[in-house]
């Protein structure tokens, strides 16, 4: 059997130490998200067909719902992007929870923190500018059934 002569004891252990930590760190899906934000649960079903919802039809339509115990702590931001919906928490993901921080959506564009004035664009969750210390919003996961949305986490 051929040894590699360069390839010591030392330098594999740096080699399979330096694999597991880059492995750890992309298993973390917080994305830079506020350690001390809460973590929901959201269990939600909702109909499109009803009058509430009736905005979600349409390509870059969008709802906010305030929380009903199934829907998060804070309720949900909703939107139809044209290919998918998505489904963010109304929780600011940047910074500790407070009076001020439930995210509002303004001119049907972007999501905004009133506490900082962190911004998001709408359809995509991104953030636009720095006070979001760059975290996108918190997702959570969509499946369309028929006329149906389920949100959950």
């Amino acid at each position: 059997m051929y040894k590699f002569k360069f390839l010591n004891k030392n330098y594999l252990k740096l080699i399979i130490v330096s694999f597991l930590m880059i492995c750890m760190s992309a298993c973390n899906n917080d994305q830079g998200r506020s350690s001390c934000m809460p973590r929901s649960y959201v269990n939600a079903r909702y109909s499109l067909n009803t009058p509430q919802l009736i905005p979600l039809q349409s390509p870059m339509g969008y709802v906010v719902l305030n929380p009903d115990g199934t829907n998060g702590g804070r309720g949900l931001i909703i939107v139809n992007t044209g290919a998918r919906f998505l489904a963010y928490d109304r929780n600011a993901p940047h910074i500790c929870p407070t009076a001020k921080s439930t995210l509002e959506v303004v001119h049907g564009l972007k999501v905004v923190c009133p506490e900082d004035g962190a911004e998001w664009i709408l359809n995509t969750g991104m953030p636009v500018n720095s006070a979001t210390n760059g975290v996108p919003l918190y997702q959570y996961t969509v499946q369309r059934e028929g006329n149906f949305i389920l949100i959950f986490n």
